[in-house]
């Protein structure tokens, strides 16, 4: 018994809380929706080219890496490609002071009969030490579980002599993005037979930071060289050992005077030694009209060569400067965020200051996004963006259609009792408080009118059917004019009556004065419907009782029906006054008599004895209104006044 009485205490939800709570559902659902696309690795190609922006397009390469380039300038010297030893021969004499030679050109064979300058480059080769070769395959197969690496499918080495001779051999292979594009380096590919290449760039890092023989592996989604219990260098790369480049700049970037050289202008000692003492040199096809090793990057429009891209990667290894992508848990914590803060502020905003907040918070992730990748992680940036702009959408439509049906239900309850301007008044303020419709009632201080028209049944008897119906409804329209005119609340119509709730569903602090001025109102409308009609026969004039006092108000009766009404003793002596009233004649209780005795002149009459009150209630007449002014009496008062500034109602009388 306690419980249901809590429950029937308890407050049902505002319309700000309703709000939130729809809003909060809906954002959960979004949030569900994008991370069901997420972990189900949809829209991989759009999610990896929309965070392309975040990239570095006007970065500074540095002094460490220089590029030797063969461009079109050195082929139309030294002819089409490819081109003979001699002239390798002679450019690694030149570059004796770099301290590693990235060697990116693929000698696999000297033809059946050899080459002179063979035993020429294998001893240069091997008297410069530096030098590391390219290692390359037909086909880089991605992985495929058991196999954890990417795999190098018909491999291609350098001559056996000249690959003996090197430093060092790296994997030149990229791998490709869905959409083409360049992102990223595998360290390590599987070559088979039970061999492990590392890439190029890592071979390279490798001598140049002197780290020797020790072994590199996997683990954990990082690249690991040395000894688990000796790491001399290791570089967070995805699943497959697979490192995210982070680019210096957009293609051309180490195509400056200070990174980049012409082949031949470096074999005619017009570039000065010191610019390779001690540096990374990259040796390969740059800048060249028959070029083939070009790549789609997210830093440029235009393509990028492959000895470029190798020199981002280098740089990427030697500054410690690889990406790392947001993690799937991250990004579903990232989403479900953004969709509860969007839901939460967009249930309280309306449509054009919640697209507003959007764009802002659009504009906060943008920013928010490039500082996490100035910080070395790769946001994943589509499911945020589509959770903010998916929200709003969702948000804003399901609070359209909930509200529409709600201020529709409002409508229809309110509807049928008011005048169409309360009726907008009461919808707005019922969308606000709950209390208004919800099953069940609230006590109340209200003023119930009670009104019949008195000899109705003898004009019934004597005129057809027909007429009958248009007569009462002349008159029932004329009293419903009066007191839509007080803002009096048409409760239900009884034959030729009415019952009518002053001070309900809204307070009215003056609903007594109301009341007894639709009362007066109602005389004169009868009258004026008489004359017009010229009912000279039959005298009609109405029998009115008002009562003021506690009722209970709200919707009352059956699981299946519903009706809006008060209840009470109050309703009870208000019917009772009415029914003792003679034609023409208002009766009000004392307590209506007390609330309005400043603006009415009444004439006390005899106590009357009522059916269910045990001693004679004393009743008064109404006779007229006081001259002089009287306080105006006007919508809602101080009730719509409190609804526009968004105050809550006070003034209450009693409890749920």
């Amino acid at each position: 018994m306690r419980l249901d009485n809590l429950r029937s205490k308890r407050r049902p939800l505002t319309r700000r809380q309703r709000r939130l709570v729809q809003a909060l559902l809906v954002g959960l659902a979004v949030a569900a929706l994008v991370s069901l696309a997420l972990w189900a690795g949809l829209f991989t190609s759009l999610r990896w080219a929309l965070a392309d922006y975040l990239y570095e397009t006007t970065g500074d390469p540095g002094q460490d890496i220089v590029i030797v380039a063969i461009d079109e300038k050195s082929q139309q010297r030294l002819g089409d490609w490819p081109w003979p030893l001699e002239p390798y021969v002679r450019l690694l004499d030149r570059l004796s002071g770099a301290r590693v030679v990235g060697f990116d050109v693929l000698v696999t064979d000297p033809g059946p009969q050899g080459s002179p300058s063979l035993p020429m480059l294998v001893e240069a080769v091997r008297r410069s030490g530096n030098v590391v070769l390219p290692l390359a395959t037909l086909k880089l197969a991605y992985p495929e579980p058991p196999r954890t690496l990417y795999l190098a499918d018909w491999p291609i080495r350098p001559f056996p002599a000249l690959l003996e001779a090197a430093a060092g051999a790296g994997s030149v292979e990229v791998a490709p993005d869905a959409d083409g594009t360049l992102r990223r380096v595998p360290l390590l590919v599987d070559a088979g037979a039970g061999q492990t290449w590392e890439a190029f760039s890592l071979q390279v890092l490798r001598l140049y930071l002197g780290l020797g023989d020790a072994p590199a592996s996997l683990v954990d989604q990082r690249v690991v060289v040395g000894t688990p219990t000796e790491i001399q260098y290791e570089v967070p790369t995805d699943a497959a050992g697979a490192m995210f480049v982070n680019f210096v700049g957009a293609t051309g970037t180490f195509s400056t005077t200070a990174t980049c050289h012409s082949f031949v202008d470096v074999l005619d000692g017009l570039v000065p030694a010191a610019a390779f003492e001690d540096r990374i040199v990259l040796v390969g096809m740059m800048n060249s009209l028959n070029e083939m090793d070009l790549h789609r990057t997210p830093v440029s429009p235009a393509r990028m060569s492959g000895i470029e891209f190798q020199a981002n990667a280098i740089h990427t290894l030697l500054h410690h400067r690889p990406l790392v992508p947001q993690s799937p848990v991250s990004t579903t914590v990232a989403v479900l965020l953004l969709a509860l803060v969007s839901a939460a502020v967009l249930s309280q905003w309306e449509a054009l200051p919640g697209a507003l907040f959007t764009l802002a918070l659009a504009v906060g992730y943008f920013v928010f996004s490039g500082l996490q990748f100035d910080a070395g992680r790769l946001p994943s940036v589509l499911f945020p963006y589509a959770t903010i702009f998916v929200t709003y959408a969702a948000v804003t439509t399901a609070r359209f259609a909930g509200e529409r049906g709600e201020r529709q239900r409002v409508t229809d309850v309110f509807g049928r009792f008011v005048s169409a301007e309360i009726r907008d008044t009461i919808v707005e303020a019922a969308l606000d408080d709950p209390d208004l419709i919800r099953p069940g009632g609230r006590q109340m201080e209200i003023s119930v009118l009670f009104a019949d028209i008195r000899g109705f049944t003898t004009i019934a008897e004597n005129l057809p059917p027909s007429e009958v119906v248009e007569v009462l409804n002349r008159y029932l329209d004329s009293m419903e004019r009066e007191v839509f005119e007080q803002r009096g609340t048409l409760d239900k119509y009884t034959g030729d009556g009415m019952m009518v709730i002053f001070g309900a569903p809204l307070e009215q602090p003056d609903h007594a004065e109301r009341a007894v001025r639709a009362a007066l109102g109602m005389q004169q409308a009868a009258a004026e419907v008489s004359r017009q009609r010229g009912d000279v026969q039959w005298t009609v004039a109405y029998g009115i009782g008002i009562a003021t006092g506690l009722a209970v108000v709200g919707h009352i009766g059956s699981q299946r029906r519903l009706d809006y009404t008060a209840i009470g003793d109050t309703v009870n002596l208000a019917a009772r006054l009415e029914g003792v009233a003679p034609p023409g004649t208002i009766l009000v209780s004392r307590a209506t008599y007390e609330a309005v005795e400043d603006v009415v002149v009444v004439e006390e009459l005899p106590p009357v004895t009522v059916k269910g009150k045990a001693q004679p209630v004393t009743v008064y007449k109404v006779t007229g209104l006081r001259e002089g002014p009287t306080p105006a009496v006007n919508g809602f008062g101080e009730r719509i006044e409190r609804i526009e500034r968004n105050e809550p109602s006070r003034g209450v009388a009693g409890t749920d």
